[in-house]
């Protein structure tokens, strides 16, 4: 291959057009065989006629045309061959270079599956992501924090003076479960005018020390 076709490759449409060009020139030469065939013919049957007629010279010559003719073609059969060999191999060239693009198509893609989808990359992804649960939770824990600590409130004598109440007043034992006297009393509700919130650290303090007053009176 020149240097100009390595520089100036022949693009797909050139390439198809060589080989309509080829494939014309095929049938062109079939075209001229068949006429030498039934020149070929002729001169035979010509040939014959001669000797009927007792002119063997004339015959002869008629029978060279006869071996011309077939010798033509036989070349011209040898020439058609030879291109149409090469145009096979033009098209099977493309249809193995078509294979190998398609093959190496499907190679980038396998590929680019194996890189997102290697078990080394799924194993980080879930490690990231446990990682990340983890860091929410924490980060909620912190925002839903502890009460006690977050407000500065210590409440223990208070809650021990309450568990020692009501042992008192369940003979010595804690109840196994709650009677109705021991349901929880609401704390929201019509007769609560403030929005729901979170109370002030001085409001807490009271109702603790109101709640402790009930208890011992």
């Amino acid at each position: 291959m020149g240097l100009k076709k390595k520089l100036f490759p022949r693009k797909g449409k050139e390439k198809d057009d060589l080989i309509s060009k080829a494939k014309g020139h095929i049938h062109r030469l079939n075209v001229i065989n068949r006429n030498y065939s039934k020149r070929a013919e002729i001169s035979r049957k010509n040939a014959k006629i001669a000797l009927k007629r007792g002119e063997k010279g004339r015959a002869k010559n008629y029978l060279i045309q006869y071996k011309s003719y077939n010798a033509k073609v036989d070349r011209t059969t040898n020439i058609r061959g030879k291109i149409e060999r090469q145009i096979q191999a033009i098209e099977e060239g493309q249809l193995i270079s078509a294979t190998g693009d398609i093959f190496s198509g499907i190679r980038d893609e396998l590929e680019y599956i194996a890189t997102k989808a290697s078990p080394a990359k799924v194993a980080e992804i879930a490690e990231d992501s446990e990682a990340y649960v983890a860091e929410i939770e924490e980060a909620a824990d912190i925002l839903a924090g502890d009460p006690e600590i977050d407000l500065a409130i210590d409440v223990t004598d208070e809650l021990n003076q309450l568990e020692t109440e009501m042992l008192l007043d369940q003979g010595g034992t804690m109840p196994e479960a709650p009677s109705d006297d021991l349901q929880y009393i609401p704390e929201y509700g019509e007769e609560f005018e403030e929005e729901v919130g979170v109370k002030s650290k001085e409001k807490l303090q009271d109702e603790i020390e109101k709640l402790r007053k009930e208890l011992q009176s």
